[in-house]
């Protein structure tokens, strides 16, 4: 019997041949430059793990990569990054394409070494997942950046992971006609209908809709359709990496799907290093005022508020918590999803921060210090 998988392949065929345009890998370009704190990558070799369309591939190429090896275990997912890497006019000795796994420990090994490892919501659809993270730093560079973008558990609670698993694999087994209903129904739970209840004109958010190069529609059957499917932790992701890999984690970016991580070996990576010794702590005041369930509020300096999230962007903050010198990761959250769930998550929002403490105590009582950073 054939692996149930979805054809992720065919989706980005799809995409590319209606959707591809220079915006597209500009949005992605912009995308790139934000996560991994760079204007250019140049000189650098590039490796993209389930290069998918190939656009953050030509995304990278574009900002100066020198180098570019991209493999997809899809064999549509590969013809689609040659096309498009045709429709860039690259060449295959700057740009690479093949097939293969990342699950594949001797391919692993044959590739050369790399200064960046990219692999964008991939590894959780291997059915191995953590194999497929161990695999994938196989040829990082010892002062490589490693980013990788894997489905969160932390963000989906209500429903479940298992909800989600069982969704996937019914779309998959499912009718053309039946995973259109699938498709239309989940736009308009996620994108339409919180719109409309905000006020907002959803036809405007869905024409504006650009996350990597995305569209609404193509993120719709790429989450619909990914299976198989597992979903990570972000202080699993974290420990995991530094535990089996010796990396640590610089850079994090949570509050939808997937959550985005940027690991490296801080004793060889002095970009980073210098990075986090730029990154202000400033300490927050106690007492925390409790605003139901497991959170606290704190006020911020009112400077702050322009750049706080908002109804009209979710997203808008860069700002990150500390806990005893610690980052709790989970920015961007509800406040309800805050008060009911808590463990570390945390929203800037108006006036101030919203926030738990990591094991759900009270931090006016545990004796550990709190403080933020604005431009994480």
């Amino acid at each position: 019997m054939n692996e149930l998988r979805y054809e992720f392949g065919k989706n980005w065929a799809e995409f590319v041949e209606r959707k591809l345009n220079n915006q597209v890998v500009e949005e992605s370009m912009d995308h790139m430059r934000r996560f991994m704190k760079r204007d250019r990558l140049d000189g650098l070799t590039f490796t993209d793990i389930g290069c998918g369309s190939g656009i953050h591939s030509l995304a990278a190429l574009r900002l100066g990569a020198r180098r570019i090896i991209a493999f997809d275990y899809d064999n549509d997912s590969v013809a689609t990054s040659r096309k498009v890497r045709e429709w860039a006019g690259v060449d295959d000795s700057i740009w690479s394409i093949a097939q293969g796994s990342v699950l594949d420990t001797a391919y692993m090994r044959s590739l050369p070494v790399s200064d960046v490892v990219y692999s964008w919501g991939v590894l959780h659809h291997t059915g191995r997942m953590w194999e497929a993270v161990r695999n994938a730093a196989i040829p990082l560079a010892p002062d490589g950046e490693f980013y990788i973008a894997l489905y969160s558990s932390d963000n989906y609670l209500d429903p479940t992971p298992e909800f989600w698993i069982r969704l996937k694999r019914a779309y998959n087994i499912a009718s053309p006609l039946t995973r259109k209903l699938i498709e239309m129904k989940f736009i308009y739970w996620t994108k339409i209908r919180p719109e409309l209840e905000a006020g907002r004109r959803p036809m405007g958010q869905l024409e504006s809709y650009g996350k990597r190069g995305m569209t609404a529609v193509t993120d719709a059957k790429d989450w619909l359709g990914g299976y198989p499917m597992e979903f990570a932790g972000y202080n699993e992701t974290r420990d995991f990496c530094a535990g089996d890999l010796g990396l640590e984690l610089v850079n994090s970016l949570t509050g939808e799907g997937c959550t985005e991580y940027m690991f490296v070996r801080k004793a060889s990576q002095t970009r980073w290093k210098a990075i986090e010794g730029s990154r202000i702590r400033i300490p927050l005041s106690a007492p925390f005022e409790g605003v139901g369930g497991h959170a606290f509020h704190a006020p911020l300096p009112a400077e702050l508020m322009s750049r706080a999230d908002s109804q009209a962007e979710h997203m808008a903050s860069r700002l990150m918590l500390f806990e005893g010198g610690t980052p709790l990761g989970l920015a961007h959250t509800g406040h309800d999803t805050i008060r009911r769930y808590g463990s570390g998550r945390f929203s800037h929002w108006g006036n101030g921060v919203v926030f738990s403490t990591s094991d759900n105590s009270d931090p006016n009582a545990n004796r550990r210090q709190y403080a933020y950073c604005v431009d994480y």
